[in-house]
């Protein structure tokens, strides 16, 4: 497509790790698109019109809405189908599609999780950040899901099989949010599963999604660019 008004649209901030995981999938595909910045937040009727739940990322093409990223990624893989992201056997495809969610739920919950206590919530919301809440992140949760998915990953280059797939993609998303708030797979107790999330992001689909949002708006709320790291 050259004309941009009949690109796809993905709604939804670049901010968003579930955002960033269409982003990256849609670059490694090579599709055009357009995008709208939309915050979850307060959004307006119009788009809650598109995405009952409000949440995002949200994809229009045409008469076509899809409010979620896993179900955009699964439309995407069906309709542009190379490269493929899943696995065309049936056990590893599965297996991909569980990280998937694990990474939308348990590692977004607990690793971006950090990001939206120390930087989302004092900024979007206006309220302190729940400091409590994030040493319980830091001391008890994170360290049981870095464990799995040390576990899962063991020697290998990609989480499942040997080519990257939605799995790598849905995992690593969150980390950025990570670094945005200041904080880093600890490389001595997780070797191998800090050296998988920097091999990642150095996938040349994800490289320059990375290094944008790493230098956009919420990097100035970084720790290390404010001076309390």
């Amino acid at each position: 497509m050259t004309n941009s008004e009949s690109l796809p649209i993905l709604h939804g901030a670049n901010i968003s790790p579930y955002v960033r995981k269409v982003r990256v999938a849609l670059a490694y595909k090579g599709i055009e698109y357009g995008n709208t910045q939309q915050s979850p937040f307060g959004a307006p009727e119009e788009f809650i019109a598109k995405s009952p739940l409000s949440k995002i990322p949200c994809w229009e093409e045409g008469e076509l809405i899809l409010p979620d990223s896993s179900v955009i990624l699964s439309y995407l893989e069906y309709r542009y189908p190379d490269p493929p992201l899943l696995p065309g056997a049936a056990g590893p495809r599965a297996r991909a599609l569980w990280f998937e969610e694990y990474a939308d739920t348990k590692v977004g919950e607990t690793v971006a999780g950090v990001f939206f206590q120390r930087v989302i919530r004092p900024t979007a919301f206006k309220q302190e950040t729940d400091q409590q809440l994030v040493t319980h992140l830091l001391d008890s949760a994170l360290p049981k899901v870095f464990d799995y998915l040390a576990d899962c990953l063991g020697d290998d280059e990609f989480m499942v099989g040997d080519k990257f797939s939605i799995a790598d993609i849905a995992i690593a998303s969150p980390f950025v949010n990570f670094a945005l708030a200041g904080e880093t797979v600890d490389a001595a107790r997780w070797p191998e599963l800090a050296s998988y999330i920097q091999r990642i992001h150095a996938q040349p689909c994800y490289a320059p999604i990375v290094k944008a949002d790493l230098e956009g708006e919420f990097a100035r709320f970084r720790p290390e660019a404010t001076g309390d790291a």
